[in-house]
């Protein structure tokens, strides 16, 4: 995506900015040896987002199968966990510490749109390369900057996705909107009624529900006297689970809900407990299939192997196919490895296949959304199955 500035300084001194910021990058061998690479991985590993943190879980095991397999050009990885707990303070904390104490040679993955927000400037300044690999805030990654890309699909992804799968039912003209209001669950609705509006429907009721609220009895009331075709729910898990238990506390249980993918259905499940609770509960889903389908196998017994307590979810594979695209431009970069060949790398990444994702991945200088496109999963018969459209698994 392309933007324009509304200032702009003169050509000989950007031109000199270029020469002086390519002659510091080109050099710049920050985190590296000769046999390692130092990759910071922030993530909430505590708190009530903690089941996100199995994004970087599923991340850490891929690049620890690499470094079994002899690394990249002879570097193995050097991982350098910092905990989060989905809070902006001390996601800065974090981003201060692997930049300047760590000094990593790049940061892959944060979990929790709020916390990638919170450092990105200092990312930024830093020249770190960093791969956004779950936070799906668009403007993580846009404008485009020289050393951020996103590897999985953002929210204008994943909200076209939602929105084409709700108009996808027959019928559907009254759609109710929960949401958080904050910039993560924004990411996610205004792409969706983007999406409706295209089809010539307007959502009947936009309710807020936000972060750490325990009851959504307001709100499922108003959502009962509107009795919609369809709802989409931009939530977070905690406040999901919150959502459909009262859904069915009330009686609720026949209208199909759109959820973000700050959930996943078995995680959902697993938290509620009750496949009728879920049984109308949709999700997007990045992947090729489902957590216990054969063309996830693979990725399991990795995970498995260098975490073997683990509990796997969608949220478990998130990571894992920027990773795999990471691992292709270090490769691509050759052993005279700098940050400026990576980055340079990652730029040429076209179309790729990283073997986990439903679409593949691809990123250029004017747009580091990588990942374009979702499947949506939900419960068939009692078993999460993937889905392009309603009624129509993939």
């Amino acid at each position: 995506m392309k933007t324009t500035s509304k200032w702009k300084l003169p050509l000989g001194v950007l031109a000199a900015m270029g020469i002086m910021a390519g002659t510091a990058v080109a050099d710049d061998t920050t985190g590296l040896t000769d046999t390692t690479i130092k990759v910071g991985v922030m993530g909430p590993f505590s708190g009530n987002a903690s089941s996100y943190s199995k994004a970087q879980i599923g991340e850490m095991a891929y690049y620890k199968m690499i470094n079994d397999q002899g690394g990249v050009h002879g570097r193995k990885f050097e991982l350098i966990e910092e905990d989060t707990a989905c809070q902006p303070a001390k996601g800065i904390a974090a981003a201060k510490k692997l930049v300047s104490q760590d000094k990593v040679f790049m940061m892959h993955g944060n979990s929790c749109s709020g916390v990638a927000m919170a450092v990105k400037d200092i990312v930024v300044e830093s020249g770190t390369p960093w791969i956004v690999a779950h936070a799906v805030n668009p403007n993580i990654s846009m404008p485009p900057t020289p050393n951020v890309f996103h590897g999985v699909p953002a929210g204008p992804a994943y909200g076209y996705t939602m929105g084409k799968f709700v108009m996808s039912k027959p019928g559907t003209k009254n759609v109710v909107m929960v949401e958080h209001s904050n910039d993560w669950a924004k990411s996610y609705a205004d792409p969706t009624r983007d999406y409706m509006k295209t089809k010539g429907v307007e959502p009947t009721m936009v309710l807020a529900m936000e972060r750490g609220q325990t009851d959504a009895t307001a709100q499922v009331l108003k959502i009962r006297q509107a009795k919609p075709d369809f709802i989409v729910a931009s939530l977070y898990e905690a406040e999901t689970v919150i959502f459909l238990k009262d859904l069915k506390k009330y009686g609720i249980t026949d209208i199909p809900v759109m959820g973000a993918a700050g959930t996943d259905l078995e995680n959902t499940l697993a938290r509620i407990g009750d496949i009728d609770t879920v049984k109308n509960y949709y999700v997007p889903h990045a992947f090729i299939d489902t957590v216990d389908g054969p063309g996830m196998k693979k990725w399991n017994d990795m995970i498995l192997k260098y975490y073997p307590g683990e509990t796997i979810t969608g949220f478990s594979y998130v990571s894992i196919g920027s990773a795999v695209a990471a691992v292709q431009a270090l490769k691509n970069a050759g052993p005279d490895l700098t940050r400026e060949k990576f980055i340079a790398e990652l730029d040429k990444i076209k179309d790729f296949d990283t073997g986990i994702f439903a679409t593949n991945i691809t990123w250029s200088a004017d747009d580091r959304h990588g990942v374009k496109e979702s499947a949506v999963a939900g419960f068939v018969d009692g078993k999460p199955t993937v889905m392009k459209s309603w009624n129509q698994p993939m």
